[in-house]
């Protein structure tokens, strides 16, 4: 059996990990690269990533990378298709409830220019001119998304540089394609919140995304006392009220799975399904009091 090419790391915040099988050991340095790349691109907390740059231009088109050209266009269609549960513009609410400073470094986002929030239909995309423009008063955070788009991009890259399989995993959303080398699928745990490390379910994949959103990690307390996290439900402009704890989501590619992971955790559990059901996902989620939510569909991945 061939020994496949792993290395655990830190990136975009998160503890992340990849494993590649075949190919040089080289693309384990080429797939970390990329991924810090796409941070210095996609943080807030930089003032010169694309993103920052975008949110203090004052409504006026800034010229970025054509992968944030990519992610944001991706971020747009999650909202259409979430049907605006998901939305990346909901940053001056996020820093308002006190996500104000970077979980690595502990250093301060550059100050959000405005307070207008739900203006994902007026962002601005153009291609042929490689800018995106944010309008004035709004600004857009890709933490719902940014991962799981970074993960499917370096998966797709790293097969085409020559590995057989690969996963690439940020923070627990993840993407793999390809396969081991010593069987047909990748076999993949949903931890259970409430009695880490043990799981809720066992899946069985060759290719696809999961992503987990939840309350249990980014969280704090507010000056007045009030328990808050980064979940911003758009309809509210609040944190979410949900009594869910995670939602798992099993996609075509890991940015489908993170959005409409943070989508389900704006809802309720049996509505969550709902919603992943009729988009054709499947998925898990567990709540406050334990009460486990699964998707008709969850059984063609379980092991």
């Amino acid at each position: 059996m061939t020994t496949p090419h792993q290395r655990d790391f830190r990136v975009m915040g998160c503890a992340s990990y990849l494993v590649i099988h075949g190919g040089e050991p080289a693309l384990l340095d080429i797939a970390e690269a990329r991924l810090r790349e796409l941070e210095s691109l996609w943080s807030r907390f930089r003032d010169d990533s694309d993103i920052t740059r975008a949110n203090v231009a004052a409504g006026l088109p800034v010229v970025v990378h054509e992968d944030t050209l990519a992610v944001v266009s991706r971020a747009i269609d999650a909202w259409k298709q979430t049907a605006g549960r998901f939305d990346i513009t909901m940053l001056p609410a996020l820093v308002h409830a006190g996500y104000t400073h970077s979980t690595v470094d502990h250093s301060a986002a550059p100050a959000v220019p405005g307070s207008r929030v739900g203006m994902s239909g007026w962002l601005q995309v153009d291609y042929a001119a490689s800018t995106l423009t944010v309008p004035a008063g709004a600004a857009i955070d890709l933490g719902g998304i940014g991962k799981g788009f970074a993960a499917d991009i370096v998966a797709e890259e790293t097969i085409e540089a020559g590995a057989t399989g690969v996963i690439v995993n940020i923070g627990g959303d993840l993407r793999v394609l390809g396969t081991p080398a010593d069987d047909t699928s990748w076999y993949l745990g949903v931890e259970d919140p409430h009695h880490v490390p043990d799981h809720l379910a066992f899946l069985r994949m060759s290719d696809g995304g999961v992503a987990t959103s939840g309350t249990t990690i980014r969280h704090w307390t507010t000056s007045d006392g009030r328990q808050a996290h980064h979940l911003i439900d758009p309809r509210s402009g609040l944190p979410s009220t949900t009594r869910l704890l995670t939602a798992t989501v099993i996609a075509a590619d890991a940015a489908t799975a993170e959005a409409f992971a943070t989508a389900a955790m704006m809802l309720p559990g049996a509505e969550a399904v709902a919603l992943l059901d009729e988009v054709r996902l499947a998925g898990i989620a567990v709540d406050a009091d334990g009460t486990v939510f699964r998707t008709a569909t969850l059984k063609d991945f379980e092991s």
